[in-house]
C-alpha cells in the first residue's frame, strides 16, 4: 500500500466538457498552476515538498505521450469511477495474435463509428452542473493521488490517475465521490488502489445504485445489444429523454462494441464470450483482493464472468482489473522525486 501522496494544484476550464467541448465525465484536462505545482510527501510524517519530476518526462505504455502537454495541462483520469461513454471509437483487433487483414481492416473501417453509451451525455452535463456550482470558470482543484515512486502516477494511455477536489462551501469535495454517489459513474476498481479507496466507492456505488440514482435506473448485465446508431453528438444539444436507456459496465461497452464491428467485417464469428478470451483482460474478484491483497489474489479474466448467452454475471465493483503496465522516462532513464 502506497504511503506517498502527490498533489497537483491547477484550474479546469469548464468550456472542455461537452457539449460545448469533448471532455466526458472521467477524464478532465487541468491546467496546472505554475511550475511549482506538483507537490510530494513520502508519508503522512514527511513535509510536503515541490518536485519537478514530470517536467519533460514521457509516459511509455500503450501510447507515447508527454506527461504534461505543450499547454502545461495535465489529462486526469478519474480514479474509481467511469462513466458512461460519450464518444468512444473502436480499433481492428488483432485476435489470437493474427492481425486482420486488408479487407477485414476496411470492412472494418467502413462500419466503424465513434459511438456512445446512453447516460454518457446526461452523466456529463450534470458533472459540468455540479462543477459551475463551486464557482467560475476556470476553476481552483487540487488532484490528489497516493503513490511511492514517479512512475506509479500515469496510466498506459498517459493520464494521470487520482481524484479531483474543488471547494464548496468552504470543504473540499471530490469530484470522483460525488460521480459515484449520484449515480452518474460506474464504480471500476484497478490494482494500483489501495483497499480503503476500493471500500469507499463499493459503499458509495451501493447506495446510490439502492436509490435507482442515475445510471442504475437503467443499469443491465445483458450484452447483447449494441446500437450503431447511438453515436456521438458534437455540439449537443442536451437531451436527457433520448440519452434515457439500458446502459452497461463502460469497460464493456468498449469490448462489445469492438466486437460488433468485428463480426460486421468478418473478422470473428464467435460469441462475445469467445471473443473476450481472445482479448483477454486479467482481474481478481474484488473480495478476494481485499482480503489476501494483489500478491496472494487469484487471477482471474473478464470472459469468465460473461454467460454464453452474453450475460455480465456479476455487477460493477465485483472485479478489480490489472492496471497495465507503464513507465515514466526522462532522457531514456526512469522518472525520480
Amino acid at each position: 500500500m502506497p504511503t506517498g501522496l502527490l498533489e497537483v494544484t491547477g484550474k479546469i476550464d469548464l468550456a472542455q466538457f461537452w457539449p460545448a467541448g469533448e471532455s466526458d465525465a472521467d477524464t478532465v484536462k487541468v491546467q496546472l498552476s505554475g511550475t511549482d505545482a506538483f507537490r510530494f510527501r513520502a508519508n503522512q510524517n514527511s513535509p510536503s515538498k515541490v518536485t519537478h519530476a514530470f517536467e519533460g518526462a514521457q509516459v511509455h505504455g500503450k501510447v507515447t505521450k508527454d506527461a504534461i502537454d505543450k499547454q502545461q495541462r495535465i489529462t486526469i483520469r478519474l480514479q474509481a469511477v467511469d462513466a458512461p461513454e460519450l464518444h468512444y471509437r473502436p480499433q481492428a483487433p488483432t485476435l489470437n495474435k493474427v492481425k486482420p487483414t486488408p479487407a477485414q481492416r476496411a470492412a472494418f473501417n467502413a462500419a466503424n463509428g465513434n459511438f456512445r453509451q446512453h447516460f454518457g451525455e446526461t452523466a456529463t452535463v450534470a458533472l459540468f452542473n455540479f462543477l459551475s456550482k463551486t464557482g467560475a470558470s476556470p476553476l481552483d482543484c487540487v488532484v490528489r493521488t497516493l503513490v511511492d515512486e514517479p512512475g506509479d502516477v500515469f496510466d498506459t494511455f498517459g493520464r494521470f490517475i487520482g481524484d479531483i477536489f474543488v471547494k464548496v462551501g468552504g470543504k473540499d469535495q471530490s469530484a470522483n465521490q460525488w460521480l459515484c454517489a449520484n449515480g452518474w459513474a460506474f464504480p471500476t476498481f484497478y490494482s494500483s488502489m489501495t483497499d480503503d479507496e476500493i471500500n469507499l466507492f463499493a459503499q458509495l456505488a451501493q447506495k446510490a445504485r439502492a436509490k435507482k440514482a442515475g445510471i442504475w435506473k437503467k443499469a443491465t448485465s445483458d450484452l447483447t445489444q449494441f446500437d450503431r446508431k447511438l453515436v456521438f453528438r458534437k455540439g449537443g444539444p442536451p437531451d436527457a429523454a433520448s440519452d434515457l436507456g439500458p446502459v452497461i459496465m463502460p469497460k464493456l461497452f468498449r469490448r462489445r462494441s469492438t466486437f460488433g464491428i468485428a463480426r460486421i467485417a468478418k473478422m470473428t464469428k464467435s460469441s462475445f464470450k469467445t471473443y473476450l478470451e481472445a482479448e483477454p483482460d486479467d482481474c481478481y474478484r474484488t473480495d478476494d483482493f481485499l482480503s489476501q491483497g494483489v500478491q496472494a489474489a487469484t487471477h482471474r479474466r473478464l470472459d469468465e464472468f460473461v454467460s454464453p448467452q452474453s450475460k455480465f454475471l456479476v455487477n460493477a465493483g465485483d472485479l478489480v482489473f490489472q492496471e497495465m503496465p507503464s513507465s515514466l522516462l526522462k532522457n531514456g532513464k526512469p522518472v525520480q522525486w
